[in-house]
């Protein structure tokens, strides 16, 4: 065999360059080279083996080295930039095809899976339902045999089968029912049977021109008659979007939020970060600091749901049906607060004293304890049809006394009270003074003339032999008799005279109150009057009224209707609201 001889510099040259050796390698190699010529040959055989092993060597530690920087590199850039994503694992799925088939992911698995899931101990070791923690999708990296241009994903909800799914959500026509589900199996082989899915599953999908993925989207095609004879038709209650307005309307009444747009980041420490997709699982967030998820699609399993309130006490996650009403919806999302309350009402909240407003609620809600002083109500309030809805006075005045009112009509949602235009006229006041003046001011409101300390005979000289007279505090004309007001008690001969003579007497006293002095006064001139506790209701005529004010007054009877007469502040938005609808006029005493 001829063994090629180089001198010691180009054997240096030819072997760094066409082996890749090391310095250290070389020097290995270099220092064999000083042996003697008798042995030349021998160690020309040698040298070839030798450079054989060193580059063997060399070669797996270049290896080695680049596995390293890799670990290095993945441990920046893979995890700790990017966001992760929950995955439930499937039966007979493994960690290594799990990175593979979801990911596109084919090296550095393990480390990845470690990284990101600290709490397994075994890796080889999963089990169907379990959670694990991966990095969010990247949109650049190809995933082997799954995701091409011809397919979709779709998780499956509770319910769901491969044909429910070929109706609902590909708006495939009954006659290509079957059709479809045929090709649904073959992009799923892991699909034994196609009734039996199970949610949270991740089911391929053949691109159709209308894909549904939102919770709440109906597509307008009716069930086939496959689905009829094994599902219940669901039953909607409202729009979907309604709904959701009516719950985001409520909770921002409570000083908080309902988020149903972007993403929502919860972080899990040393593991990452949950991202939740707020389009598909709306977040409530309250002024007391909880947060809760609200799942409408059965999508967060409960091993999940354990990860997160295992970190953060003050999430919560509640399963919430497309069927479920708006208060049993409300009441998943307020019991779990803790802090608030929703109760069903059975008598009328009553706002204020004088007027005193009452409405009928469905439902309270209300704070449980109010540490900071402050209280908090909120009264939801049902309506069949806009005909029965609180006129806008009323709601204003139960907010002003702290009851906040949503008033919501079946099957639309959300409506405002109709706000027309009221007209709210000055309330007279009556003198400030008390005794006369009172009563002077009173008969000229009720369109009477009153003269002021005017004489009035008692005696006649002629009739009864001498001559006397007083004078009248208030003389008014009432019919073909008079009235004489006045302050002093005269004796009982002296009233028999004057009743004699077609003038009646009243006697105001000294310490009598501005609704002695009313009522009095009324009396003596003979005005129909009635004091009582008066009310008015919305809608009228019904033993039920929604909302109704009522406040006490003397009720005297005019030419023209009635007149009301109060000795309290009235609302002015309320007293607008009776003046225009009712046509009641007030007058303060």
């Amino acid at each position: 065999m001829n063994v090629p001889t180089f001198s010691n510099s180009q054997t240096l040259r030819v072997l760094r360059r066409g082996f890749m050796l090391s310095c250290e390698s070389l020097y290995i190699l270099y220092s064999f080279d000083k042996g003697k010529a008798m042995y030349h040959a021998l160690f020309q055989v040698r040298y070839l083996v030798l450079i054989l092993i060193l580059f063997l060597l060399n070669t797996q530690s270049f290896v080695f080295a680049r596995e390293d920087t890799a670990h290095l590199s993945l441990k920046k850039t893979a995890i700790s930039d990017q966001k992760l994503q929950p995955y439930v694992v499937k039966k007979g799925e493994w960690l290594f095809d799990i990175l593979q088939n979801q990911l596109g992911i084919t090296s550095h698995r393990f480390t990845i899976i470690k990284k990101l899931n600290p709490q397994l101990k075994n890796l080889n070791k999963i089990y169907p339902g379990q959670v694990i923690m991966l990095p969010e999708k990247d949109p650049t990296r190809s995933i082997t045999g799954q995701h091409t241009a011809t397919e979709t994903s779709y998780t499956a909800r509770k319910g769901d089968s491969l044909t429910r799914i070929a109706v609902r959500q590909l708006n495939v026509k009954p006659g290509d029912v079957v059709k479809t589900v045929s090709q649904m199996k073959r992009l799923n082989p892991d699909i034994k049977n196609a009734n039996r899915i199970y949610p949270g599953q991740v089911v391929q999908l053949p691109r159709r021109s209308i894909v549904i993925t939102k919770q709440d989207e109906k597509t307008s095609q009716v069930d086939s008659p496959e689905i009829k004879k094994s599902e219940k038709k669901e039953t909607k209650v409202m729009p979907p979007a309604n709904r959701l307005d009516i719950i985001r309307h409520v909770i921002g009444r409570m000083n908080g939020s309902l988020v149903t747009a972007g993403k929502h980041y919860i972080p899990i420490p040393q593991t990452g970060q949950i991202t939740i997709d707020c389009a598909m699982i709306p977040v409530a967030e309250l002024e007391d600091g909880s947060t809760i998820l609200v799942d409408f699609t059965d999508r967060v399993p409960d091993s999940l749901k354990k990860m997160i309130q295992a970190n953060w006490k003050n999430y919560h996650v509640v399963k919430a049906d497309s069927t479920d009403g708006i208060v049993a919806i409300l009441q998943k999302i307020i019991n779990a607060s803790g802090a608030y309350a929703i109760t069903k009402e059975t008598k009328p909240f009553v706002l204020g004293k004088s007027p005193s407003v009452q409405i009928t609620l469905d439902w309270l809600i209300s704070k449980k304890t109010s540490g900071d002083g402050k209280s908090y109500s909120q009264g939801l309030v049902f309506l069949t049809d806009n005909s029965h809805m609180l006129p806008g006075p009323m709601i204003a005045y139960a907010e002003r006394n702290g009851l906040i009112v949503s008033e919501i009509v079946d099957g639309r949602g959300l409506v405002s009270a109709s706000n027309p235009k009221y007209i709210i006229p000055e309330i007279p006041v009556l003198s400030a003074g008390a005794g006369r003046d009172l009563a002077y001011a009173l008969l000229v409101t009720l369109n009477y003339t009153p003269l002021r300390d005017t004489d009035v005979k008692i005696f006649d000289p002629v009739k009864d032999g001498f001559n006397l007279s007083i004078a009248a505090d208030l003389l008014v004309k009432k019919g073909d008799r008079q009235v004489m007001i006045h302050s002093k008690k005269l004796p009982q001969q002296f009233v028999d005279n004057l009743k004699n003579k077609g003038i009646d007497t009243v006697y105001l006293e000294e310490g009598d109150s501005r609704k002695s002095v009313i009522e009095k006064t009324i009396r003596a001139m003979n005005i129909p009057c009635s004091a009582d506790i008066f009310m008015f209701s919305e809608p009228e005529k019904t033993n039920q009224p929604k909302g109704s004010v009522r406040f006490p007054a003397f009720k005297v009877t005019r030419n023209k209707g009635f007149l009301y007469l109060i000795d309290f502040d009235m609302d002015r938005e309320i007293y607008g609201y009776l003046h225009t609808k009712w046509e009641v006029n007030i007058v303060k005493f």
